[in-house]
């Protein structure tokens, strides 16, 4: 956050600027060719998800949908991130960015699978209710909501009981809403798997308590041990990238899924736009 002071005659009034004035000329410096065509993009965005499906025929619609428009807002928080030099963070909307994208489009193909995505939310729950009574003891939720938790947990429960010792016949709790673990339903899900590098492996790296989240972001020139506080550039080259790529993979699915013909126009165009854009972006950190 940058401050200006906007009355050259007293220091009472300070205007707040957010975001990096320097960063953002500098962003457009170096992807000119993507501000220019932005607006097709735009286009795009607003003719799938700014509308109202006012009779969803069931629940893969809603997941499908649902999850497209996460991803669309995740995209503005990407490029916002990009656009101030915040490239490492940036990278961790990625990973969520790519996770969502890998769900829609795996159960866009197993929709027997729809209903185990939406359940896995009371296995969520109860874990979350446990964390709090052992956090901050029984007080903050009413025994009609632990009891309302504890009853959907225990009609789902078996759906995500999974083998821990086949030698000892135990079982424990999956992790997970599937029995696939999500590099396997990456493969699964078409051509989102082959972005599994950019939009999953080198991101995890910045989210998780690693060393390399740490040596990351040592500045390599300095003689001694010294923090790097400055833009991460190539890294929001990086992550607009993979971004970009993922929200037109959603868009392409919202097309075909829903059948969405006004948007096979806005698409075409875009998928022009990011050839055009990346093939002869100079990208430089």
């Amino acid at each position: 956050m940058a401050t200006n002071n906007s009355n050259a005659q007293s220091n009472d009034h300070l205007e707040l600027i957010i975001g990096i004035p320097e960063e953002w000329k500098n962003f457009r410096q170096r992807h000119g060719r993507f501000l220019e065509r932005f607006q097709n993009l735009e286009a795009a965005l607003n003719t799938a998800f700014v509308r109202i499906i006012e009779k969803p025929n069931n629940l893969l619609d809603r997941i499908i949908f649902l999850s497209g428009r996460l991803c669309a807002e995740e995209f503005n928080e990407i490029y916002l991130l990009c656009g101030n030099g915040y490239g490492v963070a940036a990278l961790k909307l990625v990973r969520g960015m790519y996770e969502r994208t890998v769900t829609a489009r795996y159960l866009s193909t197993h929709p027997e699978e729809a209903e185990n995505f939406l359940d896995f939310h009371w296995v969520s729950q109860r874990k979350l209710m446990k964390a709090i009574d052992e956090t901050f003891g029984p007080e903050p939720l009413s025994q009609e909501k632990k009891e309302e938790v504890e009853q959907k947990f225990q009609a789902v429960r078996e759906r995500f009981t999974v083998t821990d010792c086949k030698e000892c016949e135990t079982t424990r709790l999956n992790y997970t809403w599937s029995k696939l673990d999500f590099v396997s339903m990456a493969k699964k899900a078409g051509e989102v798997g082959e972005l599994i590098v950019p939009g999953y492996y080198l991101p995890m790296k910045e989210i998780h308590s690693t060393i390399d989240a740490i040596f990351t972001r040592l500045d390599s020139e300095a003689k001694g041990l010294m923090f790097d506080g400055g833009p991460q550039r190539k890294r929001a080259d990086d992550a607009m990238i993979t971004a970009h790529n993922l929200i037109l993979n959603n868009l392409e699915l919202q097309k075909d899924y829903f059948k969405l013909t006004s948007l096979e126009e806005p698409l075409a165009k875009c998928l022009e736009d990011f050839m055009a854009i990346w093939s002869s972006s100079a990208a430089t950190a």
